[in-house]
């Protein structure tokens, strides 16, 4: 019980110590410029060029596209570890300008139909409403 006492004693004090600069540690900064030259020279044209054989200045091409999005997440996240770039704003930045290229005209949702409203909302309503009416009938009306 004390050597746990005191590992767990030693182990805060590290975390202490490391929160505050005052132990050297191993932390390797951001290199911004080596990551937009990887994400640029790997990872980016090959998505441009399965995106040109896409028409998606006429229409959203989001479902035909999906798997070449999944291999630039993963090329990307593949940068940040390479880069050690795990600031999430540089990622945001890349995918919202890719989103701004290839995706403007995914953005127009619209809302359902008034039928498909009253399909999903009603059914909640009435069992809200027929239940505790229920179970006041069951409750008051029991025989044994």
């Amino acid at each position: 019980m004390e050597n746990q006492l005191a590992f767990t004693i030693s182990a805060y004090i590290s975390i202490l110590f490391a929160s505050t600069d005052l132990i050297e540690t191993t932390y390797v900064s951001c290199n911004r410029t080596t990551f937009a030259d990887y994400v640029n020279t790997y990872c980016i044209p090959a998505y441009n060029q399965s995106m040109a054989s896409i028409n998606y200045q006429d229409r959203c091409p989001w479902p035909s596209t999906k798997a070449s999005y999944i291999i630039l997440n993963k090329c990307v996240d593949s940068v940040v570890s390479l880069t050690m770039c795990v600031e999430p704003s540089i990622k945001d930045k890349l995918f919202l300008e890719i989103h701004r290229t290839y995706f403007t005209l995914c953005s127009n949702l619209k809302d359902p139909d008034f039928s498909t409203l009253l399909l999903l909302i009603l059914p909640c309503i009435i069992t809200t409403l027929v239940l505790p009416l229920m179970c006041v009938h069951i409750t008051t009306c029991s025989k044994f």
